[in-house]
Parts: structure tokens; sequence; C-alpha cells
């Protein structure tokens, strides 16, 4: 049984709970709310559970708007994926905060709660798994089931903890309900920041705990209560950033002279077993989805690799997530799809965002026969739209499950064919990109019931978390062979051809090249970008941004005879190392309890 969060249930919860959702350190109980009799009760104390994971889960894309309500701009940044913060996406609308103020890299300590991430909706989260962890004891339910309980709680506690941490470092852990009654609380309050290590240890234990209560799976009517392998996955993530470059290394991102703070933004020296530690965790949830499970494997249905693909982001029935966040919302009309869905798809609304794919990632895609695709474009000369579709129509199925380009159906087998240069598709036409964004929007259009679903785990990535790892921590002959198992399992289920192993450096190439596609759009770039400290490197978040731009032919009576497309710069990114790692809020640090990251001073 696959675990999908409750998104029925975490209403009905919180609605009936009312409780209001307060700041960190904010007084944790009115008046009005009567903690003795919600856990005195079962039902009521499922629901307090039920709200833990509605303000636990991670959705990672603009899920909700409200023009002056910034705690839900954590998830999404405000109208765009940080997709569009790498080289996958260029956004055609121009207020997105990623556009305005993170690509330009203007976004500071001061600006970054509008512009990109919210700490305060994080630790609504923590306050309310640590208001259950600390009442449930006193509940009627039995040891079992309150060990289980409390199992999920401290997941999804450890899961918060989690999102601070992979953009923060070491951040203030926090354990417990605080109170504001008298100004000696209030100082008490006030947690400083652990080392790195501590953080990790941290949330490596609060993992392990949960999966020794876990079960592997539910009922049907409990369908979306965590089960182990989610608390294996976090682990195995978190030992995987915890390994990478960016943290594991001896020597900083940036010059850091406070020996104080150095530990807190990553172990103060490089250590090769901490591959290892990552290696082992990231098998340990694939042997968990194989031996224990008794469901979860990588989705091998339909026959054809473009719908087997594409059928993973909008089918809660798909055997391979291992957690995800639920559909987002009863109608296109909710905001992801406002923001996500093509203009011309989605209807006249303003101006559309169009997350458009850009030609920088699009060349990451080899063709079908596992070769790489010939890109001799020179910009401003024009070349004929049939080489455009040609060239294309030859990539990884998984780019066409992902990209919507001109040419193509929006709605596979709808006979409605769009091509981005006609007059008549005034939101298509100059699309900034290779072509739309099409990943978690299987099918969907305006006014209809929403596809697509946020995934926080799914099984694929621990193939590539283990093949990394694994080719990080040993070149040995077993190494070797289960390294190209770990990627060809990857790649078969698309009908692309197998992998070989070189050697470690190769493969490292191969490895982070596999993953960019596989994983596509689904927020790892962002993150991955930081942990291998490639953003400038390889271009991940630093430097002009290119797409082949469609052009009608010169009759306008006739505009689909003579269409031609261009390599175009649209766009570029910058890029200081200091974001490497993001500022604490600085509002946050002027209270004098935290270290602000190196510099963002």
């Amino acid at each position: 049984m696959k675990n999908k969060l409750i998104t029925a249930l975490m209403v009905c919860g919180f609605m009936t709970l009312c409780f209001s959702c307060q700041d960190f350190l904010e007084k944790p109980v009115s008046s009005e709310i009567n903690v003795d009799s919600v856990f005195a009760s079962k039902v009521r104390t499922e629901q307090f559970l039920w709200n833990v994971y509605n303000t636990c889960s991670i959705y990672e894309f603009p899920y909700y708007w409200h023009a002056s309500d910034y705690r839900f701009q954590h998830y999404g940044s405000y109208g765009a994926l940080v997709s569009a913060a790498t080289d996958e996406l260029q956004c055609e609308a121009q207020w997105p905060y990623i556009v305005r103020f993170v690509n330009p890299g203007t976004w500071n300590a001061s600006n970054v709660q509008m512009c990109e991430f919210n700490s305060g909706y994080v630790y609504i989260g923590i306050r309310n798994a640590n208001i259950f962890l600390q009442n449930v004891d006193r509940t009627p339910f039995s040891d079992t089931e309150r060990d289980k309980m409390k199992a999920e709680a401290r997941f999804l506690r450890a899961l918060m903890h989690f999102d601070l941490w992979q953009r923060l470092g070491g951040i203030p852990i926090i354990t417990e309900v605080f109170s504001a009654e008298s100004a000696e609380q209030i100082s008490q309050n006030k947690i400083p920041r652990s080392t790195y290590a501590k953080t990790v240890e941290f949330l490596v234990g609060e993992c392990e705990e949960a999966a020794r209560h876990l079960p592997n799976s539910y009922e049907s009517r409990y369908l979306g209560r965590i089960v182990k392998g989610a608390a294996l996955a976090l682990k195995a993530r978190v030992l995987l950033y915890a390994a990478s470059p960016l943290f594991n290394s001896d020597d900083p991102y940036v010059a850091v002279t406070d020996p104080e703070l150095r530990e807190m933004i990553g172990y103060p020296g490089y250590d090769a077993s901490r591959w290892k530690l990552a290696a082992d965790a990231n098998k340990a949830v694939l042997d968990w989805a194989q031996n224990e499970s008794g469901w979860c494997r990588l989705y091998d249905t339909p026959d054809d690799p473009v719908d087997r693909y594409e059928e993973i982001f909008v089918n809660p029935a798909v055997p391979e997530i291992i957690l995800d966040a639920g559909l987002m919302g009863t109608t296109t009309n909710g905001y992801f799809c406002r923001f996500m869905l093509p203009g011309q798809i989605m209807g006249a609304h303003d101006v559309p965002v169009n997350h458009a794919v850009t030609f920088n990632f699009t060349k990451q895609y080899q063709k079908k026969d596992g070769t790489d695709q010939v890109w001799d474009e020179v910009e401003g000369q024009s070349y004929p739209y049939e080489q455009y579709q040609a060239k294309l129509g030859e990539l990884d199925p998984r780019f066409h499950a992902s990209a919507f380009i001109s040419g193509s159906e929006w709605s596979r087998g709808s006979g409605t064919v769009y091509h981005f240069y006609e007059n008549n598709n005034l939101y298509l036409k100059g699309v900034p990109g290779v072509g739309f964004l099409r990943k978690f929007c299987k099918g969907v259009k305006n006014g209809s019931a929403p596809a697509p679903r946020w995934i926080t785990f799914r099984l694929a990535e621990f193939y590539l978390n283990y093949a990394e790892a694994l080719n990080e921590s040993s070149t040995s002959v077993e190494a070797q062979e289960q390294i190209e198992w770990a990627l060809n399992e990857v790649r078969r289920r698309v009908k692309m051809p197998d992998i070989e192993y070189t050697d470690q450096a190769d493969m490292r190439k191969v490895i982070r090249r596999e993953r960019a596609v596989e994983l596509a759009f689904e927020q790892h770039r962002y993150f991955d970008a930081r942990r291998w400290k490639t953003a400038v490197s390889e271009h991940m978040m630093e430097g002009d941004i290119y797409t082949l731009q469609l052009a009608p032919g010169p009759d306008p009576a006739r505009p689909a005879v003579g269409v031609t497309y261009q390599l175009k710069k649209i766009g570029s990114r910058v890029w200081d190392d200091r974001m490497y790692l993001y500022p604490f809020q600085q509002n946050e640090v002027n209270l004098g309890y935290l270290k602000q990251n190196p510099g963002w001073e």
C-alpha cells in the first residue's frame, strides 16, 4: 500500500480543531483551547495528528497564494518553482520572486522571507508536533498505538528540521513546547544553532527511532499514514547530503575565521566514511522496498515509456511513491495550476507564469539510443522548424513526458496540436524556452479535476542516491557492479540503453546527468547544485539561459510556411558563493542568539 499524505483527513482535522497557526516563540495555547479535552479523546487526538501532517508536509510548489501572507511562500517561492532558479526552467512572467530577487542575486537576510523561504511556517509544524508529543502519552490509546503515533509525529518534526537544515546548515533544534509568559521564559526560548554534526545526528536519530515503530503499510482506510520506508528515506537523504562536498570538506565554501561558525556550516574536515554511511542508508531503502514493504517498486506499466514515466506524477496508485503531499486542490482553478499550466491551456488569467524548459537543460537528455544529440545551433542563425521537431523527437522518453513542445498535443489523443508560432495562441507564442513544463500536469486543463501530486520521496531517487554514494566510497568490482545495477534499473524503466562502469570521475558525471534527467523539475537540482558546489563550475545556477525560439513564416497569411527557430539568450543567473547556504532572517539574528551564515552579515 502506498503512503500518501491524508489530504481529506488533514483538512478535516485542521478545521475541526480550529487551532490557530501561531508564530515561533508565540504563546502556545490560548484560553479558548482546551488541550485536556483534545487528548482525552481518541478522535480528537487523531485529528490533532492530522493537523501535524497538514503543517509538516513539504509542498515544493506554490500551492497557495495570498498578497500579504508570506507563510505560504515557503513552499514554492511565490508563483514559481525553485527550479526556475536553476538551469532547468525559465519563467516568462517577471513578478515571481525567484525572477525578481533570486536569479539576479539581490536577495538578502532581510528579504529572504519574501523571495523564497519563510522559516516561520516550518516552526508552526514543529510546534504542532511538539504539542502532540508532549500530550499523547495521556491519551486513551494502547502503548503500541501511542508508540506508532509518536513515531509519525517525530518523523514529521524531523522532516521540518531537515527542510531548515538543507538550506541553513546547523540550526536550532526545537523539541519542546515553549511558553512566553515571562521575560525569563522568553530568554530561555532563544535556542542557539547546533553544529552541523549535531543537527545530522539529531535527524538520523529521529529517523531511526521512528522507523522502529512505523509499519510497512496500512489498511486502505488509513491510506496516507507514514510508513517505515519514509523514515528510512529521510535518513538516507540526510546522510547523502551530509557526505557531499559542500558539507564534507576540509575547506568551507567561503572563508570563515570563526571556528564556532565553521562547525555550524558543515563538518570541519573531510571524512570518506560518510559516503559509506550514505551508501548503506540508501541501500536500506531499496532493501526495504524489495523485502519488507510488500508493495513498493519502480513503476513499470504501461508499456509506453513516456506514459509510464508521466503516470508516476499524476496517479495516486503508483507503487513507487514512498511519500507525497497529496493533491493540489479540487479543480485547476487552484494556484498550482494557475502558476504551472501554459497560458493557452489554463486560459487567459492575467499574465501566465509559463515555466519553460531551457535549452541549457534540454542538452542533459540523451537520444533514445543512448548517444548524445548533436546540438550545433549558432546564436542568431535560423534553422527549419522540421529540424527542431526532429532533434527533440529523438530525445529520451522522459523529456517528452516532462516537456510540452511545439507540434505536439497537450492532451495526448485529443487531436489538438499546438504550434507555438501561431498568432491565435497568444499565450504560447514566444515561449521563452524549448517547451513548457508538462511534468505533474498530464491531461490537466482549465476547470478539470487536477492530476498533479507533489512527491516528497519516490523510490527512483534512492537508486540514484545509492549509485552516487557508492561511487564516491568504493572502486571495487562489487561496487562497480552495484552502480551499474542501480543506474540501469532506473534507465530500463523508460527503455533507455544500459550504462557500463568506466572510472570514478566519469561515473560521477554520468550519475549526475542521470539524476538531472530522472528527477527533473522535482526541486532536486536546486539543492544538488549546492551540495555538489557546482552552481558556477557547471553553470547550474549561474550564467546565461538559452532557448530555441520559434518564428512564423514570412507570409502572415500562411504563418506555417517557412517556420524557423533560433538559438536565443532569454535570461541569466547571478551567483555569489555565500548563497550555497541561506541567510537566517535578519530580525532573528538581531535578537542576538543566532550566528548568521558567512557572507550575509
